[in-house]
């Protein structure tokens, strides 16, 4: 039965019921009813007979023969009475069932019914049964009565009354109706299993179904399935109670699966290492963070030893001991080395325990507290830094209500800290700030949660001093809004330092003027500013003159002073608007803003030159400068600041060429000059590489005998771009930079290799060093090196300086020539006379020659001045013990002169022009 469904098990079980009854009706009951019918049947003909018997008595004493019959044939209706015999003593019948039987003896009748149960009946007192059943199936029942006999005087008499039931009779009718009705019902039970089952394959059968496929797919795991039943039946119940299990079970997987996998993401999350050990030490379960720190152990059974050195790995395996033997949780501090390093860790240790209580398993969670202890270490120092720091520091909550303060920032404010608890920062305002102000800050720190600037807060004794303030926001766990935490800096002396150094950054110390860089700035701003709004400005580029012979006669200190009473009458001629600058030296710049055309800078330049042509007193000491000015105009002479400058700088080198105490305007053709100049300035830097420098030799010689004595070396440069190039014009540019110093050293190692030639052998060679090569190097050392390298006699050589050297830096030049003339090689002052150094300078400089410039001796002839000029530098030349070298001699009677007045040499194109190597030992002197 187990094997069949139970949809199917139920219908058939109704109809083989219902079988069954039938079964029983028909086996069981039907008999079971004959029994009862005759059981009936039994008591009904007892009680007939009783009843018969006393009406016989009784009618038969009355003499109611009549009424006897009358009782006997309503006693015989009934259908199942056979025979109704009423007899005398004699035998003869007195009423019957049938007529036809009375007054008949009873032997003569068709009885079935044995004679000695009649005869029994009439002797006996009680009445006597008979069941007959062969050949029939009757009941026999027979009693006798006591009549009174008139004809034998009334002597009682014994008669009997005989009463046959046809049992078949009333049971055909009885088993007919149980056939119909068993018939009936066996057909009200078949239509009944029929609609059974068609109900309970409807009501029953298919949500047994569901039920059934519902618990096959929870059996499946798919716990997703539902009966979907509803209703108050038992089926229904079953299903809904199914889906609540349903339900319940899926929830809980949901649950089991989250609570999994959050414990699969704390494990592997969990910053701490998290393990479990058998009671053998091996590890059999670990998260990742354990991998990380210490590495997979081995899945054969790796033990601490496996992974940690000694003594760590005993101290761990004691304390897995004692958990083990105790059964009690263990929580410690212990240190091993990770990669090298040793970490601090909190370990807690618990045992795992089965149902029966004994301890199966060690779980460990390993925490790495070293950053902590560190952290609380630095939140130590934090608070010490809190409390001692030299910046003040207020916390407030999310209300903006100050709960804490340090103790530099009472110090700061002058506050007490009870005066500053609870109360707002806003009492700090020194209303200097405007409410936009704080409305942008508030904005600041609400969106990016800190901001940071400068303010003017009051003290408590009301002074106002500016602080640097940084506010951030300050967060729970939860990323809301704590509070607030600001760090003040007291700023006040920032501030003035700032004054101060700005007023040096952007002043100069000396005259108080602008300085350099404020130019730049106000020309660049200047520039922007003309080019958004079309304004025009000019520039005014101011260059003193004859400020370097006051300040090498009278000393750097009345240069100083001369300089600030020059930037005092600068002042004097500008407008408010107008704004005057010193780059630096004796170079003053002017810009004037808004100028409407060049009359408006032609009227500056010709005051500031009046104005400084006049004399000035310093030290008590008459002065007289000048200066010259070159003019240019935004946006027509340059529109970015340093074209401006540059064109400035050439007008004013320009009206200095044309006689000095000048101003000039910027025009193209100084700007072909610059061009050139720029050309120049590119090409020296690839003269050397390409080869293009040579060497020319123009001699000296003997006054009296004309006899070579020396050649001077000049450098030459032929330009791949530019063709030839005048030194007048290369040397200049080459002493801005730093290609000069290479070129003199070309030049003196090839000096060096031509000495070998038999032509400047025996012969001294001048070579002439820019004033800037005694400012940037010593070339004493360079000289040494040459020297000693290539085995020279020192008196070969001869170095040539320009006066301008002596004036520029006259004890970096004198030390200088000094360790020069100590290896040796002589000296000699270039250009004499065109410069302006002074006699003391003569005395104590370490010279051997006087090199008369040029510029006199072209003259001499003709012009008287310069005959003494020339004269005067002879004698004084030869009173200081030096020998003078006369310049540019072209003519006889140059020459002639200067031979009479007692020149040592002459040097000029009478006796040679400068040559190549090549050319030289060709002596052409002109007559």
């Amino acid at each position: 039965m187990t094997t069949v469904p139970l949809r199917r098990l139920v219908p058939v079980t109704i109809l083989a019921f219902a079988l069954l009854t039938l079964v029983l009706a028909f086996v069981v009951i039907k008999p079971y009813v004959g029994t009862l019918l005759y059981s009936n049947l039994e008591s009904g003909l007892k009680s007939t007979l009783n009843r018969l018997q006393g009406a016989s008595e009784y009618m038969l004493s009355k003499g109611d023969l009549e009424g006897l019959r009358r009782e006997v044939a309503a006693t015989s209706a009934n259908s199942e009475v056979k025979h109704l015999l009423v007899a005398d003593a004699a035998g003869r019948v007195l009423a019957a069932s049938r007529l036809s039987h009375v007054g008949q003896p009873l032997a003569a009748l068709p009885l079935h019914v044995d004679w000695q149960v009649i005869n029994r009946g009439a002797r006996s007192w009680m009445p006597v049964y008979r069941h007959e059943d062969q050949g029939e199936n009757t009941i026999y029942g027979v009693a006798p009565f006591i009549y009174p006999d008139p004809e034998s005087g009334f002597r009682d008499r014994r008669g009997v009354v005989l009463v046959e039931v046809d049992i078949d009779r009333t049971l055909s009718q009885m088993y007919y109706r149980l056939d119909q009705l068993f018939l009936w019902v066996s057909v009200a039970v078949i239509v009944m299993a029929a609609l059974a089952w068609l109900l309970l394959e409807r009501a029953v059968s298919r949500r047994l179904l569901r039920i059934t496929q519902t618990v096959q797919g929870l059996a499946a795991d798919d716990l997703s399935c539902r009966t979907g039943l509803q209703g108050q039946d038992e089926l229904s119940q079953i299903g809904q109670t199914l889906d609540r299990m349903a339900q319940h079970l899926e929830q809980n997987r949901h649950q089991l699966l989250q609570t999994n996998r959050q414990m699969e993401n704390i494990l592997r999350f969990i910053p701490s290492m998290v393990y479990i050990k058998d009671p053998d030490g091996c590890y059999r379960l670990v998260n990742e963070r354990f991998i990380q720190v210490l590495g997979e152990p081995d899945a054969n059974g790796s033990t601490v030893f496996d992974l940690l050195p000694q003594p760590y790995a005993a101290d761990i395996a004691a304390r897995d001991e004692d958990v083990l033997h105790t059964g009690r949780a263990h929580q410690f501090q212990i240190s091993f080395p990770v990669q090298g390093e040793l970490h601090n860790w909190f370990m807690v240790k618990f045992p795992l325990v089965d149902e029966h209580g004994g301890v199966y398993a060690i779980c460990t969670v390993a925490t790495d507290v070293t950053e902590q202890e560190r952290n609380e270490n630095l939140a130590r120092i934090a608070q010490r830094i809190f409390e001692h720091t030299a910046e003040g520091i207020m916390i407030t909550d999310a209300d903006n209500r100050i709960v804490d303060v340090n103790q530099s920032l009472i110090t700061m404010t002058g506050y007490r800290r009870e005066q500053l608890l609870g109360q707002s920062p806003a009492m700090h305002k020194s209303g200097q700030q405007s409410s936009r102000f704080y409305a942008q800050m508030w904005e600041a720190l609400n969106t990016r949660g800190k901001w940071s600037g400068e303010l003017v807060n009051r003290r408590a004794d009301g002074r106002c001093y500016p602080v640097r303030l940084s506010l951030n926001t300050i967060t729970n766990r939860q990323g809301e809004l704590d509070g607030y935490f600001g760090i003040f800096q007291d700023i006040t002396e920032e501030k003035r330092s700032q004054q101060d150094l700005h007023q040096l950054a952007y002043h100069d110390i000396l005259t108080g003027l602008y300085n350099r860089t404020e130019f730049m700035r106000v020309v660049d701003a200047a520039v922007d500013s003309g080019a958004r709004y079309q304004q025009h400005f000019g520039l005014l580029f101011i260059d003193l003159d004859l400020f370097k012979e006051v300040n090498d006669s009278f000393g750097h200190a009345a240069g100083d002073r001369l300089l600030c009473e020059v930037a005092q009458r600068l002042r004097g001629c500008l407008r408010d608007s107008d704004r005057a600058f010193r780059l630096g030296g004796d170079e003053f710049t002017v810009m004037l803003p808004a100028v409407q055309d060049d009359s408006d800078m032609t009227a500056v330049a010709e005051k500031l030159i009046k104005r400084l042509k006049a004399p000035f007193i310093v030290d008590g000491q008459i002065l007289y400068i000048g200066c010259s000015i070159g003019l240019v105009s935004y946006p027509r002479d340059g529109v970015d600041r340093d074209t401006l400058l540059g064109h400035a700088d050439a007008a004013m080198y320009f009206a200095k060429e044309q006689g000095r105490g000048r101003y000039a305007f910027f025009d193209p053709q100084i700007n072909a000059r610059n061009q050139r100049t720029m050309k120049i300035k590119t090409g020296l830097n690839q003269a050397l590489a390409r080869n293009e420098l040579s060497l020319v030799y123009q001699p000296r010689v003997l006054a009296d005998t004309e006899q070579v004595t020396g050649y001077e070396a000049l450098l030459r440069w032929h330009s791949q771009e530019l063709g030839a190039v005048s030194p007048a014009e290369f040397i200049p540019v080459a002493e801005t930079t730093g290609i000069l110093e290479q070129m003199t050293e070309w030049l003196l190692q090839r000096v060096v290799d031509d000495l070998g030639s038999a032509v400047l052998g025996g012969k001294q060679i001048s070579v002439n060093l820019s004033p800037r090569q005694f400012q940037t190097g010593n070339w004493a050392d360079t000289l040494r090196r040459t020297i000693e390298q290539h085995r020279l006699q020192p008196e070969q050589l001869c170095i040539e300086v320009t006066e301008s050297a002596l004036v520029e830096n006259f004890q970096a030049t004198a030390h200088q020539l000094e360790e020069v003339q100590a290896l040796g090689v002589e000296v000699a002052i270039d250009d004499f006379g065109t410069g302006y150094s002074s006699l003391e300078y003569l005395k104590r400089l370490p010279i051997d020659y006087l090199k008369i410039d040029r510029s006199f001796v072209s003259d001499i002839e003709t012009d008287a001045d310069d005959r003494v000029i020339v004269e005067t530098i002879i004698v004084l030349a030869h009173s200081l013990g030096l020998q003078v070298v006369a310049e540019g001699v072209e003519t006889r009677a140059q020459a002639d002169f200067l031979r009479a007045r007692g020149c040592d040499e002459l040097q000029g194109y009478l006796f040679s022009a400068p040559r190549p190597l090549s050319e030289l030992g060709v002596q052409q002197v002109k007559n």
